[in-house]
């Protein structure tokens, strides 16, 4: 992975790391690994996402909340999964 695709996959990864302890449950997981030619990050918490279709609104920067647009903004692919048990994010960074 170039460096600079590293970096911006570094930071959604921590803004979605970062979202799972703050709104989610004080425990996440994070899972990183290499499929073919992309970079894969899921993290897991306990808390249980608002709208089960994974949108979430768009705020003005000045209101902060920017992570996830952040993390979609600079990732391949981002999918939100709410279930029962909770809520996991699955980030993808091809390695381009």
């Amino acid at each position: 992975m170039a460096a600079d695709v590293a970096d911006d996959f570094v930071i959604a990864v921590n803004e979605i790391a970062t979202n799972a302890v703050r709104h989610g449950s004080p425990e996440a997981t994070l899972r990183l690994w290499v499929d073919g030619r992309a970079g894969l990050a899921e993290i897991r918490d306990q808390g249980h996402w608002p709208a089960a279709s994974g949108s979430v609104p768009k705020r003005p920067a000045e209101h902060g909340g920017m992570g996830l647009e952040v993390a979609r903004m600079v990732c391949d692919d981002l999918r939100i999964d709410a279930t029962r048990s909770g809520t996991h994010v699955r980030l993808r960074m091809k390695l381009r």
